[in-house]
């Protein structure tokens, strides 16, 4: 359901309190870090304390434009400093920093390390500010390495220290993140996400933390509905006693949360936060604004994620541009060098009338033959990019399934893991890795096939054995475990055929089957390899509902592709069947 995806996603943002920058901030950062430079270079080194506090200032910009190499640098400059004049404060904040660069490599025990460290020295100094956003930390880091119950500990250890110096924002921050280890104690959950809310109401932060924070409050009221529990918590004030009412408080706030979103420019958190406004209408039998708001979602998520390949392709029809600007920059300084030689040749009077029509037959010769070459070139440009163009669709249109299907099967595992035994965890870990490193070795043999198919881009022919490409499909859909799959190769056949063309078919109609199954009960997929009157046959059979009639031509009809927005992946399988000498029909 999305609305788990929902509460999964952010728990990153709870943690680390990220957000998006525009650019006039970093721009802001860079001339903050070439001022630090200049004080730090000008200041003596008599003058050590001061220093080592620049260097830490200077740490703290890297770390907000993520430089961890100068980190690095700064932190280790700053504790050699602070090393020899023995300053105890100096060295505590050296090792927090550390901490942190640790975490953010996901070195969970060296980060860990360097905060009690740090703590250490800042109990002997009885500073209460800093023990409270350490102990804060090391809760972060343990909520991250899902550890919740040590994670929970330690926002208890931190509430009342940031209680005793009247720190508002620390309270909300451990409110929030302890409503995220509370998992299953609706009534606890919603209390911290209030007091969360009544804090970031009174003191404003400049983060997207209060729109995280309302909108899971309407999380938390939607799954009280959709699982009946408001029927079992009579004794809590803030959930009501009917589904109604449950309901309206959900969509408030799950729309206030948008609305927060919005404001902020974050498109990210405006698009979940309406995809889970759009499980909740359909619940509630609002189809018209459930349409409406699922679209809004999808629409916003395909145009974040097809971004990356609209810059690549914009990038190469940019190329192209300049490509011919330059060839017709060409042509017309041939023409103005052909004007003034005529011009010379005119001049020169009736005498050279006889030698001008020579070379002015011969130059219209010359012409034509560089025009039918430009024009022939011009075709073989654009056939390529063509090709290009389809090879890149192929890329994500078969990469992108399987990334997904391993990012769903991760959290799968980290959703409950004390559900699980330590076997089935293994087991878990085991099938994790295989697929991980099927997907890996899949993306390196094709980004090296696309690598050697920019100069000629022809498929390249060797006997494969039918049992190596069935084997890739095993490890490549590993994880699929609700589809029964069989492969029966009659003869222990092998086939004359590109490897990385037959595979990338294979692997894009295996994809869809597996995908027309999605919801089929007792669903198979059954590939079968058999020669017959002197020809190699390769089959797929699955027991999905099949295609409707009325969109078959779509499929197969090259003049439809434009006015269709499912089935691309088709035609691309198509053409890369005819490259390989496979008959279309043999696809259907």
């Amino acid at each position: 359901m999305l609305v788990m995806k929902i509460l999964e996603i952010y728990l990153f943002f709870i943690v680390f309190l990220s957000f998006s920058k525009p650019s006039a901030i970093y721009a802001q950062e860079t001339k903050t870090i070439d001022s630090l430079k200049v004080i730090l270079n000008a200041t003596p080194s008599d003058q050590p304390e001061k220093k080592a506090a620049l260097y830490l200032k200077l740490t703290q910009q890297y770390l907000n434009k993520s430089d961890y190499v100068n980190v690095s640098n700064c932190i280790q400059n700053s504790l050699s400093i602070a090393e020899k004049i023995n300053n105890d404060t100096l060295i505590a904040h050296c090792y927090r920093y550390l901490g942190s660069v640790q975490m953010n490599q996901h070195n969970f025990s060296q980060a860990v390390k360097y905060n009690t460290m740090a703590l250490e020295i800042f109990k002997r100094r009885h500073d209460k500010a800093n023990q409270a956003l350490i102990i804060k930390g090391l809760g972060d880091d343990y909520l991250l390495h899902h550890d919740s119950l040590t994670a929970e500990k330690y926002y208890e250890e931190a509430m009342p220290l940031f209680l005793q110096i009247n720190d508002k924002r620390g309270e909300a921050y451990v409110y929030l993140n302890q409503a995220t280890v509370a998992t299953s104690n609706y009534s606890k959950r919603i209390k911290l996400t209030l007091a969360a809310k009544q804090i970031f109401d009174e003191y404003p932060v400049d983060n997207f933390l209060p729109t995280i924070n309302i909108g899971n409050l309407g999380i938390v009221y939607a799954e009280l509905v959709r699982n009946k529990l408001y029927k079992t918590l009579h004794n809590d004030s803030t959930i009501f006693s009917n589904e109604n009412d449950n309901l309206a408080k959900a969509e408030f706030y799950l729309k206030l949360a948008i609305k927060m979103a919005i404001q902020k420019n974050d498109v990210d958190n405006s698009s979940f936060y309406t995809g889970a406004l759009a499980e909740l209408q359909e619940y509630k039998g609002d189809f018209k604004d459930a349409y409406y708001n699922i679209r809004k979602y999808y629409g916003t998520q395909d145009s974040i994620f097809s971004q990356e390949n609209k810059n690549k392709i914009a990038g190469l029809e940019s190329k192209r541009e300049i490509d011919l600007k330059n060839k017709e920059i060409e042509n017309k300084e041939l023409q103005l060098n052909s004007q003034r030689k005529q011009k010379i040749f005119f001049i020169s009077g009736l005498l050279l009338l006889v030698i001008i029509g020579g070379l002015l037959y011969r130059q219209n010769s010359t012409r034509k033959r560089t025009n039918t070459s430009l024009l022939n070139l011009n075709k073989e440009l654009d056939e390529a990019n063509k090709v290009k163009a389809k090879f890149f669709g192929i890329l994500s249109h078969d990469l992108r399934s399987p990334v997904a299907n391993l990012i769903n099967f991760m959290r799968l595992q980290k959703r409950e893991p004390g559900l699980m035994s330590e076997d089935q965890v293994r087991e878990r870990e085991r099938k994790i890795s295989r697929s991980a490193e099927s997907l890996l070795e899949m993306m390196e043999s094709m980004l090296l096939w696309s690598k050697s198919q920019m100069q000629q881009f022809k498929p390249v022919k060797r006997l494969v054995r039918v049992e190596d490409f069935f084997s890739y499909l095993k490890e490549m859909f590993a994880t699929n475990e609700n589809i029964l799959f069989s492969f029966h190769d009659e003869g222990n056949a092998s086939i004359e055929t590109d490897e990385d063309y037959l595979k990338a078919i294979m692997q894009n109609l295996t994809s869809n089957a597996a995908k027309a199954l999605k919801n089929v009960e007792l669903a198979t997929i059954e590939w079968r390899a058999w020669s017959e009157g002197g020809k190699f046959f390769l089959s797929i059979k699955d027991n999905g509902q099949g295609i409707k009639p009325e969109n078959l031509k779509s499929l197969f009809d090259d003049s439809e592709i434009s006015s269709v927005r499912r089935g691309l992946g088709l035609h691309i399988i198509r053409d890369l069947a005819k490259a390989i000498n496979c008959r279309s029909q043999d696809l259907i």
